[in-house]
């Protein structure tokens, strides 16, 4: 197999990879909002809140690391 064929190959491994990363995030993200839904208290309320606001911050992060690869 030639350097390229290698290197494209490579490339296209990260790119899923990065793509199934995103994936799972936006999974998690999903989660945090139906816990977010159904929390009465006032503590689990705050950490859904933060929760979703860590996982906005990884997803939005995945989606530039993505673009960079294009």
């Amino acid at each position: 197999m030639s350097k390229a064929k290698k290197e494209l190959k490579r490339r296209q491994a990260e790119y899923n990879r990065r793509i199934n990363e995103l994936n799972n995030i936006r999974a998690q993200l999903q989660c945090a909002y139906s816990a977010f839904d159904y929390v009465t208290d006032k503590d689990m309320l705050d950490a859904c809140i933060f929760e979703i606001s860590a996982l906005k911050s990884r997803y939005n992060c995945a989606v530039i690391n993505i673009r960079k690869m294009n």
